[in-house]
């Protein structure tokens, strides 16, 4: 396509939209599965004036209740690498956030009815139907950006994780407040079911499946994603991605950033309320600052890596762990900062600086699945999100176990000592197998229809 025809499609067209609903996507469910963080601060809190709504749960048992998500998560998102190929992407994200926010909707009713047992059942649930956003959100995304613009559309994409956790708990302090912890729950099933509704007439699958699109600009994306924007039911390469070191990578820093990340967003509100004395209001809204912080510098950060690579200045490779390394390693240090400071001040800036860098992750190992296999960006991302969760399920039992008493400084050290620890290690295996080059199993769909195509010419 001519250089004029790429400036005219270059800044706004159909795949930006979809790129934006697919944000939408990922902040709705992020805020689904974030609330839990500040409503369990609520519900166990002895002051509060409705004392039918509280439920008396040991320091062990929120730990397993910030766990239970990620034990339906892990297991859904390592089946969709077998079917997320196979299947409608839209109409699966589609089903995926209607269901978790419908059962999101109904957590207060069966809290009340069975307390935590039915609680971990609820989360546990949430999380399966939760656990095929990330590989859909990655099929559809393989299909609609292209590569010079993947560090901006996954900045915005994956900013959804950091925009749900700061509306969840900005969102929960204030309604829980006010209203009750139940009616945290209750709104944010009804907004995530508003985003269905958008998805449903607007969404596409595909730039060829899309009716609005123009032909110019459909042009221009089957062109520059040759390799993927096409829809693609073929069969996996597993064995070629099972061996691959540049797979590998990425799992290695998706379990070090799932400990880290998790440890920073479901703890920091109790270890503000315990150790610096926050009530649940502006407890939310300081544990929500810092992930505003993080989405405002995600859009300067992408647009300056991407420039680097589009003029060549940086290769692919090089700039994605260049990033990850400012994500993990400043993120580890400050983490460790944040724990060794009895000022209040520093302590909050600590904790912003060390999420604010994890805003170089979108731009490092999280986009990297498309660099190296756009084909099947959709399966690896189901293995790497899903494995991750094991450290997002075990990060909060290691928390429960170290743990014994909140208002233990020391205790918390030790927590935040071993995540930068995790963080440090996951990046330092990321530098020394990771890749942005495109890997030969990416092209085995097409070689196996180039040999279907010669056996039907011979036959």
């Amino acid at each position: 396509m001519a250089v004029k025809a790429i400036r005219k499609w270059h800044w706004f067209g159909v795949r930006h939209f979809q790129t934006a609903m697919l944000f939408l996507c990922v902040t709705v469910n992020y805020i689904m599965r974030i609330n839990l963080g500040v409503a369990i601060v609520l519900m166990t809190d002895k002051n509060n004036t409705d004392h039918s709504s509280v439920l008396e749960l040991t320091i062990t048992q929120q730990s397993t209740a910030y766990s239970a998500f990620f034990w339906g998560y892990m297991f859904t998102n390592l089946m969709s690498t077998f079917f997320i190929t196979k299947i409608n992407n839209k109409l699966l994200l589609l089903l995926s956030v209607a269901t978790s926010a419908c059962a999101t909707g109904l957590l207060p009713l069966f809290v009340r009815w069975g307390g935590f047992p039915l609680l971990i059942t609820l989360r546990i649930l949430i999380g399966l139907l939760q656990g095929v956003l990330m590989p859909g959100v990655f099929g559809q995304m393989s299909r609609w950006v292209p590569p010079a613009e993947r560090g901006r559309c996954g900045a915005l994409v994956l900013g959804g994780l950091h925009v749900g956790t700061l509306i969840s708990f900005t969102s929960s302090g204030i309604i829980g407040s006010k209203w009750g912890w139940e009616c945290i729950f209750y709104v944010h099933g009804i907004v995530s079911l508003m985003w269905c509704i958008l998805w449903l007439f607007y969404g596409a699958e595909s730039p060829l499946t899309c009716r609005y699109i123009s032909g110019k600009e459909k042009e221009y994306i089957e062109q520059a994603l040759i390799h993927s924007s096409q829809i693609k039911r073929t069969r996996v390469p597993w064995k070629q991605m099972l061996t691959n070191h540049a797979c590998y990578a990425i799992l290695f820093m998706s379990l070090a950033n799932s400990w880290g990340y998790w440890t920073l967003t479901t703890q920091i509100p109790t270890y503000l309320a315990n150790i610096f004395h926050y009530d649940a209001s502006n407890n939310g809204l300081i544990s929500a600052m810092p992930y505003a912080c993080l989405w405002i510098l995600s859009f300067p950060a992408s647009y300056i890596v991407d420039t680097l690579i589009r003029k060549n200045i940086t290769s692919i490779t090089f700039s994605r762990k260049m990033c990850s390394t400012i994500a993990h390693w400043g993120g580890g240090t400050a983490l460790v900062i944040m724990g060794y400071t009895s000022d209040v001040t520093v302590a909050i800036c600590m904790y912003t600086l060390s999420v604010v860098l994890l805003l170089f992750m979108f731009m490092g190992h999280n986009i990297n699945h498309l660099d190296i296999c756009p084909n099947f960006a959709g399966t690896l991302m189901g293995i790497t999100n899903g494995l991750a969760n094991i450290a997002s399920m075990l990060a909060p039992q290691f928390i429960g176990f170290v743990i014994t008493d909140y208002t233990n400084i020391e205790q918390w050290r030790i927590v935040f000592y071993v995540s930068a620890a995790v963080f440090f290690a996951g990046n330092l295996l990321f530098l020394i197998l990771g890749s942005g080059a495109l890997q030969p199993f990416n092209s085995y769909g097409d070689d196996e229809d180039q040999k279907d195509t010669k056996n039907e010419l011979v036959t």
